[in-house]
């Protein structure tokens, strides 16, 4: 993401002077001798994207790693929980088939034929094919993306409506301030090298890591400045890891001016690489890497002592989780709204994987004790802000569900995809006193600690919970809930009320009627975001989607990825090194747990150590869990079509003042009922028709090569 853009804008200017008298035709000497110069400071860089390009593709290729890799990725791959359903989609998804592993299967024979000329483009197919994916759980850093980010710096468009129902228009992001500001003489954006710029902001989402097409739109559009934590909302429709081969963005406005916003490449310093070989040298030699850790945690790392102060866009809070701001609660001042409160949740990572920071407590306590003082102080709806919420600790989800429904079973169900490598893993931790063992109770697969939705019934055996059981097409496991709530092991004391007696909330009555519960999105929600949505939305509650692509129907709610649980590599990884060794102690002691034949088979499946790997793989997870309701156990929530109750656009008067959004989504439900393509009074899962499932810009295209290929000679740029 960019931040700090105008030292971004003047490092640019400097370092564009630099290459233009430079000698040298070595590419990534080129680039050395511009970050030499900024050596000592901790800002990015930015570098002209040709220059960037051309150092990424002097990397040398080496078919013989990169065949290997393929083959080894592909076995964690496996435990990806949807792979047979993202290949062959029911009708309510709204976004691509895709074959993964016989994607992975097709770049695995363009590298053993030699056909790639740089690792950089053999990592940029790879890169495009997961993200084509659309599952934000679902990634893989590759090592010549990890250095370089392309971008136009200052573009930034925003999407923006007069009046939150006409089909909003496309403005430059300072255009867009000036605009809510209230200067009326402000020219929307009419087209981006020659195509039409909406169109355009459409089609170059589709690699977005959403499964809906509206918050994919949103996600490349910058409708919020700053989220609930005080943090930048950038918009990524120009900044990608990967070269999308357009070099500049040419803008044609309404009124008939034009503006060009230059591709970039920026880069923290040191870049010490003279030579494509060597830059290969450092970055792609696996024993030069660092350990594997989670992507989602480390750009959400955070101090465990700092206040963090109120986000200067939004309203003083009547009360907040003080240290990260992961909750917050207001008292709208808006004429006829004297009797809403409004809970603005921008995220549920409550906690640290290192340990550095937990505010799960506070997190809870928070929301109880604002939900309670709002109902003291007279207020008879709430608003429940979840924009640009990317999920985080599952458990918050829960402990926030039970405030509003504290006399209610929290229902969860889940099941991870039944493949050989599982199959072997969960018979190993499950043999004979191996359950005891902490190298197999840790991996969360002990038969015994695991329970069904019900919270009552259990599984016999491995066998009995594995399966396989053919459900939409994946081979499964049993359905099994979350976790085992009644377990003391769990953790009821965050606060949780799981069970409808009280708990630790001591609470038996609903504070709001679900009719006065609106939960506002722009559809980014994610993960234990959609966890908690999707309940909510079980009991009644009413949600209002904003922004979107500009059509006039109906939007989902939750646009993110709704599996349930995301598992690093690392962690898959972990879990086989037990499970070896706990096979290995039964070989000693005469008693093994797989016979011959079982374990060559063992040996071909199971994934190798990360280490291992003949190019280095970072940040790398997948999809584990499945997500399930009561009313569809055979297809995974990630697959069913969910109409928001109101459809919203932004308008200039949300983009500076969030409060007004929450205005506008009251009004909207509450008062006039008017919303983009009407009410949706209806809209349970899979109760809403989908009718444009199969749109031109989201249907059945030619392969992913040629669609990307198709756009960019719309665009005119050349072949690179």
């Amino acid at each position: 993401m960019f931040v700090r853009l105008a030292v971004f804008n003047a490092i640019a200017i400097l370092a564009t002077d630099v290459v233009l008298a430079a000698t040298t035709t070595e590419p990534c000497a080129l680039i050395k001798n511009i970050v030499s110069k900024y050596a000592n400071q901790s800002d990015p860089v930015t570098v002209p994207a040709a220059s960037a390009l051309n150092c990424l593709q002097s990397m040398p290729f080496n078919t013989q790693r990169a065949v290997s890799f393929v083959d080894e990725y592909l076995k964690y791959l496996e435990f990806q929980s949807d792979l047979e359903m993202l290949a062959r989609p029911p009708m309510s998804y709204m976004s691509h088939a895709v074959d993964l592993r016989l994607g992975l299967q097709g770049i695995r024979a363009r590298a053993s034929q030699n056909l790639y000329s740089s690792q950089f483009d053999f990592d940029s197919d790879i890169y495009n094919l997961i993200r084509s994916a659309n599952d934000g759980h679902l990634y893989a850093g590759l090592c010549s993306l990890s250095t370089f980010t392309f971008g136009a710096v200052g573009l930034d468009p925003v999407s923006l409506s007069k009046d939150g129902l006409t089909p909003p228009q496309l403005y430059v992001g300072s255009d867009a301030v000036l605009l809510g500001k209230g200067d009326a003489v402000i020219s929307p954006i009419a087209f981006i090298n020659g195509v039409d710029s909406m169109a355009l902001i459409e089609s170059q989402s589709s690699f977005e890591l959403f499964q809906d097409p509206d918050a994919r739109f949103n996600d490349m559009v910058q409708n919020i400045l700053l989220d609930g934590q005080g943090q930048e909302v950038p918009a990524m429709f120009t900044i990608d890891n990967v070269w999308r081969g357009i070099d500049a963005y040419n803008l044609t406005f309404a009124n008939g001016t034009e503006r060009s916003y230059p591709v970039a490449a920026r880069l923290l310093p040191p870049f010490p690489y003279s030579t494509g070989q060597g830059f290969f040298n450092d970055v792609c030699d696996t024993q030069k890497t660092s350990q594997t850790v989670s992507r989602r945690r480390s750009l959400t790392t955070r101090s465990a002592t700092k206040r963090a102060p109120v986000p200067h866009n939004y309203p003083t809070p009547v009360m907040r989780e003080a240290q990260h701001n992961t909750i917050a609660g207001y008292y709208p001042t808006h004429p006829g709204l004297e009797d809403v409160a409004v809970l603005n949740v921008p995220t549920f990572e409550t906690a640290a994987d290192d340990g550095s920071w937990d505010v799960a407590f506070e997190f809870a306590v928070t929301a109880e004790w604002f939900v309670g003082n709002a109902t003291k102080d007279g207020k008879k709806k709430i608003i429940i802000d979840v924009s640009n919420n990317g999920g985080g600790v599952v458990d918050s989800g829960f402990a926030l569900l039970s405030v509003f429904f504290p006399n209610e079973t929290i229902y969860s169900a889940t099941r991870f995809r039944s493949h050989p490598a599982m199959n072997y893993l969960g018979q190993i931790f499950n043999a004979g006193d191996n359950p005891q063992d902490p190298r197999a109770s840790n991996s969360e697969l002990i038969v015994a600690d695991i329970v069904r939705p019900d919270q009552n019934s259990t599984f016999g055996s491995w066998k009995d919970l594995f399966g396989p059981y053919e459900e939409g097409g994946i081979p499964s496991s049993g359905l099994m809930a979350e976790f085992d709530f009644a377990d003391e092991a769990n953790p009821l004391t965050d606060p949780i009320n799981t069970d409808g007696l009280g708990g630790d909330l001591d609470a038996r009555t609903p504070p709001f009627a679900p009719e006065n519960i609106i939960i506002v999105t722009d559809g980014r929600c994610s993960s234990t975001c959609t966890v908690f949505t999707d309940h909510m939305i079980s009991k009644g509650v009413r949600t209002v989607a904003m922004g979107g692509r500009p059509r006039n129907g109906p939007m989902q709610a939750i646009g993110g990825v709704k599996g349930s649980q995301v598992l690093d590599l690392a962690i898959i990884e972990q879990m086989v090194v037990n499970a070896s060794s706990l096979l290995n102690d039964s070989i000693a002691n005469g008693k093994p747990i797989l016979d011959e034949q079982e374990l060559s088979h063992y040996k071909q499946v199971m994934p190798i150590p990360l280490e291992e790997f003949p190019l280095p793989i970072q940040s790398a997870s997948i999809n584990f869990l499945n997500s399930y309701t009561t009313r569809d156990e055979d297809t995974p929530t990630q697959y069913v079509y969910e109409a928001a109750t109101c459809h919203l656009f932004y308008t200039p008067d949300t983009l500076l003042r969030p409060e007004n959004t929450w205005a506008l989504a009251a009004n909207a439900t509450w008062g006039s009922g008017i919303c983009v393509g009407g009410l949706q009074l209806n809209t349970g899962l899979n109760t809403t028709e989908v009718t444009e499932n199969k749109s031109t810009s989201d249907s059945n295209p030619p392969s992913r090569s040629r669609a990307v290929l198709g756009l960019l000679m719309a665009l005119g740029s050349r072949e690179q």
